[in-house]
């Protein structure tokens, strides 16, 4: 009977032990090096990973796999509330929101602060801003304003051009805060009032570059259906420019890939319209943009050697730091209900434990 009791307790005790152990993850262990550091665009490099992992991944750190734009590494210890409340994305650098704000450019200047703006000759280019145009201090908002001077609208003359230099985002809203003298448009040729028509036409063309060139290309092609209406008080005028964009694509056979500028010419239509002088406060267009989580690579076990190879090509010049992420798991820990209970607030928490390491390595790319 003793006997028995004795195998008992210990076949409990090693029980026991074994299942603390498996709620732990196994130990890990994980280097990784390259057969050269310092290649050519387009030469490949070959990556040997020792280890002991359940699972490995690898980041390249070029475009697109880069570890420290990844989900991984951005949402890591992030609670429910974390992600709820905020965007973790990462923001694409070479998208630039505009904004151009009139306040920051001295009276009497002839030309914009860091150019952002000008207001030219739609037909010859030349500068407007201290002959038709100025800024001036506007008593009403109490701020500095560009003041254009209207006599006679026409779809070859003064032009607001607004310098955007920035990719192509997913945000293509155009909005100008400005007011007008007056609230009723004229005839163009007598300049009698035409209290019976109450918008004018807005026309709207851009400078933008393909994707992949350099050049910037203008286009006068037109999207007819933009019409606004004046207001004495200063007003916030938007406008989606996506078939403005449309019809720049159209018009080049190119897909744009940066705007370069946006030109703004208020017209007549049914020969009446804005007869007058009119005030912008700022103009913005766009807004940030974000690129997706970079991706690691996952290299498949299949054996027991301990050892993975990777290889990778480069294609553009640079200096990229690779990471390789080994990772081990425990067994399932239950609740003591028996299934997953009060994991607590925070994305990572689980009923399993893990195990990770990294290792990394430095590769510059000539070209």
């Amino acid at each position: 009977m003793k006997t028995t009791y004795t195998k008992f307790i210990l076949l409990l005790a090693a029980t026991t032990f074994i299942a603390c152990n498996e709620e732990e993850a196994p130990s890990l262990h994980i280097s990784a090096s390259a057969d050269k550091t310092e290649v050519k665009v387009g030469e490949p490099v070959t990556f040997s990973i020792r280890h002991n992992a359940m699972a490995v991944s690898i980041y390249t750190g070029d475009d697109g796999h880069d570890y420290k734009s990844s989900a991984y590494y951005l949402l890591l210890g992030k609670t429910n509330d974390d992600l709820q409340n905020n965007n973790y994305r990462p923001i694409d650098p070479e998208i630039t929101p505009y904004n151009c704000n009139f306040a920051d450019t001295p009276a009497g200047s002839t030309s914009i602060t860091d150019n952002l703006a000008e207001v030219v000759n739609a037909g010859s280019g030349d500068n407007l801003i201290g002959s038709e145009a100025e800024i001036e201090y506007d008593e009403s908002i109490q701020q500095n304003v560009l003041k254009i001077t209207s006599v006679h609208p026409e779809w070859w003359y003064q032009a607001l051009r607004l310098h955007t230099d920035a990719k192509l985002g997913t945000n293509k809203k155009l909005n100008l805060r400005m007011r007008f003298d007056k609230d009723i448009l004229g005839d163009v040729s007598s300049g009698e009032q035409r209290p019976d028509i109450t918008t004018f036409q807005v026309v709207i063309r851009l400078g933008g570059i393909g994707v992949g060139e350099t050049e910037v290309i203008f286009r006068d092609e037109t999207v007819w259906d933009i019409y606004w209406n004046p207001n004495t008080a200063f007003t916030d005028y938007s406008v989606d420019l996506s078939s403005v964009i449309d019809a720049w694509q159209g018009a080049t056979g190119k897909t744009m890939g940066t705007l370069s500028y946006i030109q703004i010419l208020f017209t007549p239509s049914n020969n009446a319209g804005y007869l007058g002088d009119y005030y912008i406060a700022s103009a913005s267009y766009g807004d940030i943009d974000y690129i997706p989580f970079s991706t690691g690579q996952s290299l498949n076990i299949n054996d027991n050697s301990g050892i993975l190879k990777y290889q990778y090509t480069y294609t553009q010049p640079g200096n990229y730091q690779v990471v390789v992420i080994g990772t081990n798991t425990s067994m399932k820990n239950y609740s003591d209900s028996g299934y997953k209970d009060n994991v607590g607030n925070n994305i990572h928490a689980s009923e399993y434990d893990y195990n990770t390491q990294f290792s990394t390595i430095d590769i510059t790319v000539r070209p």
